[in-house]
């Protein structure tokens, strides 16, 4: 099969470079469409009692999306400022797909205590289509911002997703910028030659493409993580430049035993593209591991990988020949020592590890312990706008409630659906649990009691409250879903 992809890109090699061509442009057309299509959630895991209760309440009490405004800078009971507050939510209020929007000034909890602060919280009605909620977001979060107060940020609920998203795109764009100059550099100084430094950017930029368009054909049929850009695209452009890196030193080392170009090339699919072959396969196959995961983010993450490895993989077995066909005989071979030794420093390195295995092994092993010790301590948290840098809205509207309002204001309520046929009594000591326990009957008979958590989305105080509702409920048909279920 290497001879064969080898003959093939050496025999037409204008033509296997036009078809990766047309893939680039394919890439960052196309495939570049899906950063309007991330998701800043990670979907809920199929078969758990979170998702269980999620779809329970959707089909019973479907409930629109909401987002957040925040007005601050100077006193809220300014009068000035109380009627631009309630001009603005009596405009909301009237744009279609607009369900509730309560007076942050009549509503306990809406205005910090300082008196410098407001939330405006806008809910909208359930069951909208996609065009429908992004116009109704669009209008309610531009008429809050209108607002003349010297800070207005407005984020949450879709606007969160897309602020993720840009800056998603944004950091990806950074990131091609400082990384591919300085690869370009230290290939330099390996190759000592523009041109055969040049050939690993240019598979690297192809494993890049192939990342957005991967992932662009799998968000057709599932949902796609913000934070999966940046895994592609990192994962993509390493193995890139690994792979041309290697086939390129063996190349310029079979221009040693022949000056025919072509041979050279076949020789070099023949060696190195037997070690690219198999270390793209089993890379491939070892991320579709995360296939047995039955979250889809998760499965769609392995997915997308793979496919990038998998065209990094191709890209150096059918581009780079073609490319070495094409321009290769430009560059120089691989320069042969006085004293005939292959390598210098890394033969050497490699001579003494073999000489003091024991010594080695006893010096290396604990100092990547020491390195690992870190990942002992290591949290996984919920994706959210602190994350983000304090220049962008969402950061700015999340800083603000941190500021002005209490711990756990703004964060998501954790939702207890109690099915008919709950014992009153379990109901009771449920919501005895916490003093901002509200609830309220669905159709049907069943009630949702929602509860405000302390500290942060993913706190210790959060997790605690949730594992006493679980510990409280017994056997009784009570489910709790939320950001923490």
């Amino acid at each position: 099969m290497l001879s064969t992809l080898a003959r093939a890109a050496t025999r037409r090699p204008l033509t296997v470079i036009a078809l990766w061509i047309l893939f680039l442009l394919l890439g960052f057309g196309l495939g570049t469409g899906v950063f309007s299509r991330l998701s800043d959630n990670v979907a809920d895991i199929p078969g758990t009692e979170s998702e269980a209760a999620a779809r329970y309440l959707d089909r019973a009490d479907p409930a629109g999306e909401s987002i957040t405004g925040v007005v601050e800078g100077t006193a809220v009971s300014d009068p000035a400022l109380r009627a631009q507050v309630e001009r603005a939510v009596a405009d909301v209020r009237a744009v279609d797909g607009v369900a509730a929007v309560p007076d942050p000034y009549a509503t306990r909890g809406l205005t910090a205590e300082d008196g410098r602060a407001l939330i405006i919280p806008v809910t909208l009605e359930g069951g909208l289509d996609d065009a429908a909620e992004e116009d109704a977001v669009d209008a309610a979060a531009e008429r809050i911002r209108q607002t003349e107060a010297p800070e207005v940020h407005v984020s949450g609920g879709p606007l969160l997703g897309t602020q993720i998203a840009e800056r998603a795109q944004e950091d990806v764009r950074n990131a091609e910028l400082i990384s591919l100059p300085v690869v370009l550099a230290l290939l330099l100084v390996v190759f000592g030659g523009l041109r055969a430094a040049a050939l690993p950017l240019v598979i690297a930029v192809s494993g890049i493409a192939g990342a957005f368009l991967a992932l662009f054909l799998f968000s057709e049929v599932t949902d796609i993580s913000v934070y999966a850009i940046q895994v592609t695209t990192m994962l993509g452009l390493g193995l890139a430049v690994d792979y041309a890196l290697l086939m390129v030193v063996r190349f310029r080392e079979e221009r040693r035993n022949t000056e025919d170009v072509t041979e050279a090339v076949h020789r070099t699919v023949a060696a190195a593209g037997r070690t690219v072959l198999f270390s793209g396969v089993t890379v491939a196959v070892s991320l579709t591991g995360l296939l047995v995961f039955p979250s889809v983010f998760l499965r769609s993450m392995g997915l997308a990988v793979a496919a990038v490895v998998v065209v990094d993989m191709l890209a150096a077995l059918t581009l780079l020949p073609a490319l070495l066909a094409r321009f290769g005989g430009r560059i120089p071979p691989a320069k042969v020592r006085p004293d005939g030794e292959e390598g210098r420093v890394f033969a050497r390195l490699a001579r003494f590890s073999a000489r003091r295995r024991v010594a080695v092994v006893a010096t290396v092993v604990p100092v990547l312990l020491v390195l690992a010790l870190p990942v002992t301590g290591m949290t996984i948290n919920l994706g959210d706008a602190k994350q983000l840098p304090a220049s962008t809205e969402a950061r700015q509207l999340y800083d603000t409630v941190d500021a002005h309002f209490p711990p756990g204001t703004g964060v998501s309520p954790i939702t207890v659906v109690m099915k008919p046929g709950t014992d009153t009594a379990t109901a009771e000591r449920i919501r005895a649990l916490s003093p901002t326990a509200e609830s309220h009957e669905l159709p049907g008979g069943a009630t949702v009691v929602r509860v405000q958590p302390p500290g942060s989305v993913d706190g210790a105080e959060a997790t605690a409250l949730v594992e006493r509702i679980r510990d409280v409920r017994g056997d009784e048909p009570v489910e709790v879903t939320g950001a923490w279920g």
